[in-house]
């Protein structure tokens, strides 16, 4: 065998080995339905970090992001489309009351982050001023429909008869929506009052105290199946989100600029750099007393008694009508395997966020 012929064997073997090795290390597939059309910066923590910091990969997963709402998330997951939805527990405490296999994996909000609001020059002073108007939502199976129903029937209302909800979507159509006329009050979130702030448009929000308890926010959620036969998928693609959320809190204008690079869309067009990253941090910030954990507190973790909270306000309000038990809402069985990562490490890698 001549020398040539000797190259051609080796570049053949080599060649099977590096195929044998990408089959080998093919990674998993996984879609993360998330309720919420608008990818904006808030949501940094769990979709553009871990994607920008290869986190996912270096998992030997491949993730999709599939933004919606709430119901067709949901959905997507019950009819095996997604394997997660990131939502609001409303809507799956009452699906899961009426039989259906899903259940919250991961804690990612840590308390209630959504509310109805009013422009400021409104005559609307109080909950109870609600009674005959018209309440703007993203989409009726939003966790934030559940809220604000709750709400209304603390304040003596019934939010079948006195209120009437219509769907107005998100970002710019709600806000037109709202400072039109064509709705009285925008039930909404965070990052979206957030968001309007930034377009110098003043609100005034409401609460109310049984409200203020839910801590019981934004979770990832998962079927039961899968729970049993892909553990070791849940653990690693929610020890991502928790690295992506640490990441986030060490280094917010990194988080924007990492942001960015991964949804170039959701940046401004119409404002210069300066103007543009200064609205994004806002919206980071205001996101980040939401999913900020305390210091006895580990990601994702669901607090005693959170789910029944939760179950609690939902059945005074009349929205939850069935036997349900709390505890099977919810599974802690994966915080300490999410947890396992270096803190060090992570705060060393902020330091190059968006870079």
């Amino acid at each position: 065998m001549n020398t040539r012929q000797r190259f051609a064997v080796c570049a053949a073997f080599a060649g099977s080995l590096i195929f044998g090795t990408a089959v080998a290390q093919e990674r998993s597939k996984v879609t993360i339905a998330i309720g919420t059309s608008v990818i904006d910066a808030s949501q940094a923590n769990n979709t553009s970090v871990p994607i920008y910091t290869d986190c996912w990969e270096r998992e030997g997963l491949d993730v999709t992001i599939q933004p919606t709402n709430s119901s067709s998330a949901m959905q997507a997951v019950l009819s095996g489309q997604a394997q997660f939805v990131n939502m609001g527990p409303g809507a799956a405490i009452l699906a899961r009351a009426k039989g259906a296999p899903i259940k919250a994996v991961y804690l990612n909000m840590r308390r209630n982050f959504q509310f109805p609001v009013v422009l400021d020059s409104s005559s609307i002073n109080s909950i109870e001023d609600f009674k005959g108007k018209t309440i703007g939502v993203i989409s009726y199976g939003a966790q934030l429909v559940e809220i604000i129903k709750g709400m209304l029937v603390e304040a003596g209302l019934d939010p079948n008869k006195d209120v009437t909800f219509v769907e107005t979507g998100a970002g710019a159509q709600a806000v037109a929506a709202l400072t039109s006329g064509q709705v009285d009050v925008w039930g909404t979130w965070d990052s979206q009052i957030a968001t309007a702030e930034n377009m110098g448009i003043k609100l005034r929000r409401f609460t109310t105290p049984e409200a203020e308890k839910l801590v019981f926010g934004g979770s990832y959620f998962v079927r039961d199946d899968y729970i049993e036969k892909h553990p070791d998928i849940i653990e690693k693609v929610l020890r991502c989100v928790a690295q992506g959320s640490a990441l986030v809190l060490e280094n917010p204008e990194g988080a924007v600029q990492a942001h960015w690079k991964v949804y170039p869309g959701s940046k401004p067009t119409n404002l210069d750099e300066a103007e543009a990253a200064k609205q994004a941090l806002n919206l980071v910030k205001v996101r980040s007393e939401f999913i900020r954990i305390g210091p006895d507190e580990r990601w994702g973790e669901f607090p005693a008694q959170a789910s029944r909270v939760m179950v609690d306000f939902m059945r005074a309000n009349k929205r939850l009508e069935t036997e349900l038990d709390p505890e099977s809402l919810y599974t802690n069985q994966f915080i300490e395997a999410i947890n396992r990562f270096d803190q060090q490490s992570v705060v060393q890698q902020a330091a190059t966020l968006g870079k």
